[in-house]
């Protein structure tokens, strides 16, 4: 990736040059300046590859200052950006490296782009994206955590994700994420979510496909390491576990670490969760009927304490826990569990535990 700064006293030109950037896939955009001195400050600490620089400011102009950059950082690319051509001439006797014509325009920059990779020798490396669905979401990357700049755009990812690639329309995204909003005001928010979204994993050094096809997007999971995305490959299949087989069951239920997209309160993801929870569940107890078949009764222990982390009252965790403690000659703490199990069964459901529990006392 290209680490880059952009310096301009005008902060909608700034802007739009870190736009552009940012979209253009291969650079990593550490600051942009509206003031100068700023930017020397900067880079002073801290090594770029490239610098933007206006040539007009006020205080001082551009080819004043990239001589002060130069001073600190030799080796940086220096790309002025003029929005007279009486400029360019000045640029190359300069030895900067090339110059934009303002607006800039984006076949133009790409050609800048190439050049700076070319000239500096950098390397433009693809990377992969680490996600994290059960529990706290979040994304990261050989470079570190994405940070996202609004709730709104993480959740935006999350939604995406949620449809496993599938494409879905800008109507059906708005009305789970923005049913509050009507018209353009809704649009505009995810117009500004989506954006926000590209320019968190850009920062990063992530070049991301969102598609877009005929009012309908879609998310490219293909090079995803996603815990919600390995869980649902192999328990959406016919659950045959064998002594071939059961460690990689073993990881796959390891993979739910909490509820799925926790801290997260959407109507949208509630189903999911729930059958993924179901899933979840499902798995662990044809686990423990592996371990079971084969007298491993600890093992069956093991994988109904670790199910019921999840879901404390489920009736057949609790019972298949206290029956395989029995089995196992420690009946104080079968009946250790009972009771926690009994008072919270009648604290939060007002109710009595099934009566098969008793009878494993009998």
């Amino acid at each position: 990736m290209i680490r880059a700064i952009v310096v301009d006293d005008e902060k909608p030109s700034c802007a739009v040059l870190e736009k552009l950037l940012i979209e253009s896939g291969i650079v990593q955009v550490k600051g942009c300046f509206t003031e100068p001195y700023e930017a020397v400050e900067y880079l002073a600490g801290n090594k770029v590859d490239a610098v933007f620089l206006d040539i007009e400011m006020p205080e001082i102009d551009g080819i004043e200052l990239s001589n002060r950059i130069l001073d600190l950082q030799g080796k940086i690319a220096v790309i002025f950006v003029t929005a007279y051509n009486r400029y360019a001439v000045e640029a190359f006797r300069l030895n900067a490296l090339d110059y934009l014509m303002k607006p800039v325009d984006e076949e133009r920059l790409k050609e800048t782009l190439d050049r700076i990779v070319e000239e500096k020798n950098i390397p433009i490396s693809s990377y992969c994206i680490h996600v994290k669905c059960f529990g706290k979401f979040s994304v990261e990357t050989d470079n570190g955590t994405v940070k996202f700049r609004t709730e709104k755009a993480e959740e935006l990812l999350a939604f995406f994700l949620d449809q496993r690639g599938a494409f879905v329309s800008r109507n059906r995204i708005i009305d789970c994420l923005w049913e509050d909003y009507d018209g353009e005001r809704a649009i505009v928010h995810f117009n500004t979510s989506l954006y926000n979204v590209k320019k968190a994993l850009l920062s990063q050094g992530i070049v991301y496909t969102i598609e877009y096809d005929k009012g309908n997007y879609r998310l490219d999971i293909n090079q995803l390491d996603c815990d919600y995305l390995k869980f649902l490959e192999l328990v959406s299949k016919s659950i045959v576990i064998t002594d071939m087989n059961f460690k990689e069951y073993e990881e796959t239920a390891g993979l739910y670490m909490g509820e799925y997209l926790s801290g997260k309160e959407s109507l949208w993801l509630e189903r999911n969760r729930q059958t993924l929870k179901d899933l979840y569940i499902g798995l662990v107890l044809k686990l423990t009927d592996y371990y079971k078949s084969r007298n491993r009764y600890e093992k069956v222990v093991e994988w109904m304490k670790k199910g019921l982390v999840h879901d404390p009252l489920h009736t057949e965790l609790n019972f298949r826990l206290m029956e395989s403690l029995i089995h196992t000659g420690d009946r104080i703490s079968a009946m250790q569990y009972y009771e926690i199990y009994e008072n919270s069964f009648r604290a939060k459901l007002k109710q009595e535990p099934d009566v098969c529990f008793r009878r494993l006392f009998s």
